[in-house]
């Protein structure tokens, strides 16, 4: 069984006010918000114990930190974050409101995307799970029409699906990848 998290960092955010998990045969997938970097650094212990061994980080754990926590980690547990390409980079350093923010997970045991959110005064997270590239671009376009400001994708979108995921859309929105690396 695939077990895997997806932290991202939102202010006033913790596992009990903003999380949401997809759980089937195949695997379980939490996303949760932490306030603050460091308290992702301290929520990952936590979820180790809990038999998660995958993680992805969201951009705001920079190549520095991610590389301390994978440190801190140990054989066995692998983290990603995610990053940008300089041409993604530049649109998300152009936009005016980081509010809306999606996601777009690759999950097994499912055979139509599974829609998620979670929301506070800070961020509002639309979440996609799907089964495969066709699903993330076809997610991805529905984020670009809705109020998403810009998507992270988890780290089973190397650089050729980010790159499909962004001519999906046409490149409306900015999007960073955990599979980039």
């Amino acid at each position: 069984m695939f077990k895997f998290a997806f932290l991202i960092n939102v202010p006033e955010a913790n596992a009990e006010n903003y999380s949401t998990r997809l759980e089937n045969s195949e695997t379980i997938t939490i996303v949760e918000g932490v306030d603050g970097v460091e308290a992702g650094v301290s929520r990952i212990p936590e979820l180790i114990a809990q038999g998660i061994d995958h993680f992805d980080l969201c951009g705001d754990f920079d190549d520095e930190l991610t590389a301390k926590i994978r440190a801190q980690a140990g054989d066995g547990i692998r983290i990603k974050n995610s990053i940008y390409s300089a041409e993604e980079l530049a649109k998300l350093e152009k936009l005016e409101s980081m509010y809306g923010y999606g996601m777009i997970i690759k999950a097994d045991g499912i055979d139509e995307t599974v829609w998620r959110s979670m929301k506070n005064d800070d961020c509002a997270t639309t979440i996609a799970f799907v089964k495969d590239l066709e699903q993330a671009k076809a997610a991805a376009i529905r984020m670009a029409e809705s109020d998403v400001d810009f998507i992270e994708l988890c780290s089973w979108f190397d650089a050729d699906k980010t790159q499909a995921v962004v001519q999906s859309m046409d490149g409306a929105l900015p999007v960073g990848s955990c599979g980039l690396k």
